[in-house]
C-alpha cells in the first residue's frame, strides 16, 4: 500500500518548532511511503501590516536542507519538495519570483487571509456564520485563479477550524453556485482537490458533500495532506479520508513529483 503524505510542515515554518529530520522519520515510522516538505510561504502576511511580525521562510535553507534529505532518505522516503503559498492576490508577483527562482516539487495554494484578515481568529467571526463562511469561500475562488504556479488547492474548510458556531463544518449546501464555480476551476486547470486531514467537527475537509459534488463534475486528482506541524499529526485520519474517497468513487489519491501528478490506488 502506498501512503502518500502531501502537506506537511516542520521548523521551516514560523508556526513549527519540530526539525524536519524528525518528521521524515516518524513518517517513515508510521508507513508513510511519500512526504512532502510544504513549508509556509506566507507572502500574504509580509503585505499586510498588521502581520509584518510573522517570520517569513528562509528559502535558501529550506531548499537546501529539503533537497539534502530527499537524497538522504533516498530508498526508505520520498519526499516531496515544495511551499503552501498563502493566496493574497497581491502577492502573487512575489510567488512567481521565487517559484522561478527555485524549483519544486508540489506547490500548495491555500487561503487563510480573507480580506486582510486571518479567518482564524476570533475576530473574524463577529460579523456572523454566513457573512464569515461566504466570504471565505470567495476568496476561495479567487484563489483558484491565482496568477502563480501551482498544483494543490489546499484545505477547502479551514475558515471552520477555529469557528465557534454549532455544526461549524463548512457544508456545499451553504454555498452551491460558488462551490461548484470553485470546483470547475479546480478540474478546467487541471489542478488537485486536497482532502485534509486536519477536520473541524469531521474527521476531514472538505466534507463529503463538496467532494461528491466534486466527483459528480468529473474530478480526478486528490490529495491527501495531514497539515501536521509536529509528529503527532502525521497521517491524521488517513484512513477515513481513503474510505470516504473509496465510498465517494475516487480510485486513486495522487501525489507530486516535479510537479507531475503520481497515482496510487485506494485499496
Amino acid at each position: 500500500m502506498f501512503v502518500a503524505d502531501s502537506h506537511t510542515h516542520c521548523n521551516h515554518s514560523h508556526d513549527s518548532f519540530v526539525p524536519p529530520e524528525e518528521m521524515i522519520e516518524n513518517a517513515i515510522a508510521k508507513g508513510a511511503s511519500y512526504m512532502a516538505m510544504t513549508d509556509h510561504c506566507d507572502k500574504d502576511y509580509a503585505l499586510i501590516p498588521e502581520f509584518f511580525d510573522i517570520k517569513q521562510i528562509d528559502l535558501d535553507s529550506h531548499f537546501k536542507q529539503a533537497r539534502a534529505l530527499q537524497e538522504r532518505y533516498k530508498g526508505k522516503l520520498q519526499i516531496g519538495v515544495g511551499l503552501e503559498c498563502g493566496y493574497y492576490a497581491p502577492a502573487d508577483k512575489l510567488y512567481r519570483e521565487i517559484l522561478a527562482q527555485y524549483p519544486t516539487d508540489v506547490v500548495i495554494n491555500s487561503v487563510h487571509v480573507v480580506n486582510e484578515e486571518d479567518c482564524y481568529y476570533d475576530s473574524y467571526f463577529t460579523r456572523g456564520r454566513k457573512a464569515a463562511y461566504g466570504m471565505y469561500v470567495q476568496a476561495v475562488l479567487d484563489s483558484v485563479n491565482a496568477d502563480f504556479p501551482y498544483d494543490i488547492i489546499g484545505h477547502i474548510g479551514y475558515v471552520a477550524r477555529k469557528a465557534p458556531f454549532e455544526n461549524r463544518a463548512l457544508r456545499y449546501e451553504e454555498f452551491p453556485d460558488m462551490f461548484d464555480e470553485i470546483l470547475r476551476g479546480i478540474i478546467q486547470k487541471g489542478k488537485a482537490l486536497e482532502v485534509n486531514g486536519r477536520g473541524t467537527g469531521i474527521p476531514y475537509i472538505p466534507e463529503d458533500g463538496i467532494l461528491r459534488r466534486y466527483r459528480e463534475l468529473g474530478g480526478e486528482l486528490v490529495t491527501y495532506g495531514s497539515d501536521a506541524h509536529y509528529p503527532q499529526l502525521q497521517l491524521i485520519h488517513y484512513n477515513e479520508v481513503k474510505e470516504g474517497l473509496k465510498a465517494l468513487g475516487f480510485r486513486y489519491i495522487f501525489h507530486y513529483l516535479d510537479h507531475k501528478p503520481v497515482a496510487a490506488e485506494i485499496d
